[in-house]
């Protein structure tokens, strides 16, 4: 079969949350969720032997399309909402800029199809897992990418078992902003935090992954608090080909002022660890620092972020990842006012 053919499978509708559940309970793994479907049918296509369901459970008609705004609770955004409404939402670009700065730049044919939850939960672009080698993350029992072509889809801060690197631009702004998940499972429904949500590399029903949801279990909401007076969040990135490309590295930065004096500061990078690395020292030295910040605490802040690096040395190695990550956080600071 070729990489651009379909293999045969299974289609069901969804009538409820907790139908889609019994349905992928039932399948033991053998069902996966589809909404947008601009990752998971790319797998199809390419024939990822451990990732090719046999059903796909189609659960966008679900009423989980909404970006819900309340001054008391922050904001609510079901889980097959497209990036494209939540980036045209007034209250996010008002509040939550990180998001929306996040979730802007896609092709309207991506903007209009791409989900929330999809977004964050999608799988890692590992080309060595996406041209099916039989790597952790396949069922095999090796990474080649830690001794292979590594530059450009892979971790700077060391791996386990799996150096991809979280792809997409929500994750590493709603862990700066936030955010918490509602979860289904067959127990009901549970809150996890983003950590919780994308704890790094683990095992979860006998497949290596990032995101600790077992296959029985469904993303159907997004909570992110209303942020405190006085803060402002923002999203900067740098990609081969801009907004429509996955991110070489990003950065997410929310910073609460008190005055001009910055209070408290989150700081995270995207595309250069398995989960969205969060660059403390950064964090620390942000801390009593005045805004608009200097060139100087830009650059010292920005350098502070990668501490800690361990670019991969082995195969074609990734040491430019550490200057794009860089250079990511100088422009999501530069912005701050």
């Amino acid at each position: 079969m070729s990489n651009n053919e379909l293999a045969k499978f299974g289609y069901m509708q969804a009538t409820s949350v907790s139908d889609a559940v019994s349905i992928l309970n039932k399948y033991a793994g053998n069902a996966r969720v589809i909404a947008g479907g601009t990752d998971i049918l790319s797998q199809m296509k390419d024939n990822v032997d451990l990732l090719v369901p046999e059903y796909v459970v189609d659960i966008t008609n679900l009423g989980l399309n909404y970006v819900n705004f309340s001054s008391s609770d922050g904001i609510r955004i079901g889980a097959t909402t497209p990036v494209g409404v939540i980036q045209a939402n007034s209250n996010v670009n008002q509040y939550f800029t990180a998001l929306a700065q996040a979730t802007s730049g896609h092709p309207p044919g991506i903007a209009n199809q791409a989900t929330a939850a999809g977004n964050v939960l999608q799988q890692v672009w590992c080309w060595y897992l996406r041209s099916n080698y039989d790597c952790w993350r396949n069922g095999g029992n090796v990474c080649y990418a830690a001794v292979g072509d590594n530059r450009y889809y892979h971790s700077i801060f060391g791996g386990n078992l799996c150096y991809a690197v979280s792809p997409g631009d929500v994750a590493p702004a709603l862990f700066a902003l936030g955010a918490d998940v509602t979860v289904q499972g067959p127990g009901g429904s549970s809150t996890l935090t983003m950590d919780q949500l994308m704890p790094g590399v683990t095992i979860v029903d006998g497949r290596v992954t990032e995101i600790s949801l077992h296959f029985n279990e469904i993303v159907t909401e997004i909570h992110i608090p209303m942020p405190a007076s006085g803060t402002q969040s923002t999203y900067a990135k740098v990609a081969d080909r801009g907004g429509v490309d996955f991110a070489l590295a990003s950065a997410a930065v929310s910073v609460t002022t008190n005055g001009s004096n910055i209070s408290g500061a989150k700081v995270y990078l995207g595309g250069v660890a398995n989960t969205p690395h969060r660059a403390s020292s950064a964090e620390s030295y942000l801390v009593g620092q005045s805004l608009p910040l200097s060139a100087g605490a830009i650059s010292q802040a920005a350098q502070n972020a990668v501490s800690g690096a361990t670019p991969m040395t082995l195969g074609t190695g990734n040491a430019f990842k550490v200057q794009l990550a860089v250079a990511a956080v100088k422009n999501a600071l530069a912005s701050l006012t």
